[in-house]
């Protein structure tokens, strides 16, 4: 149990300093838009990493198909709320879209340099 809330723990860190700075990146800087973000973070992360781990492959392409599935969900939660309550005029898609793909491509990232 100690290890999964590590994991869990982990993930949301990382997934919210890279969101966070993507949507720095892309000039979302409104206080209001940050904490959306991070509020966002805390309800989509951790159902989809433990999802992703309840689920019996873990290698190979079901296994990938499984986690792009996962993610484009997410950026159609996360887009679809941040349209809804983000103040920045900015693209709420496109903060979504490139927040998460960044953020999962930093996590393939880590995944394979540290398996």
């Amino acid at each position: 149990m100690k290890l999964w809330i590590e994991t869990l723990i982990l993930s949301l860190s990382f997934t919210w300093l890279i969101e966070t700075l993507v949507f720095l990146i892309l000039g979302i800087r409104k206080r209001k838009d940050l904490l959306l973000l991070a509020v966002l973070n805390l309800l989509t992360n951790p159902v989809t990493v433990t999802i992703y781990y309840l689920q019996p492959f873990h290698f190979g392409f079901l296994s990938w198909s499984i986690q792009i599935v996962l993610e484009i969900l997410v950026i159609l939660t996360e887009g679809s709320l941040l349209c809804k309550c983000m103040e920045s005029k900015k693209n709420p898609w496109l903060a979504s879209l490139a927040a998460n793909g960044i953020s999962y491509l930093c996590g393939a990232v880590y995944m394979i340099a540290t398996h």
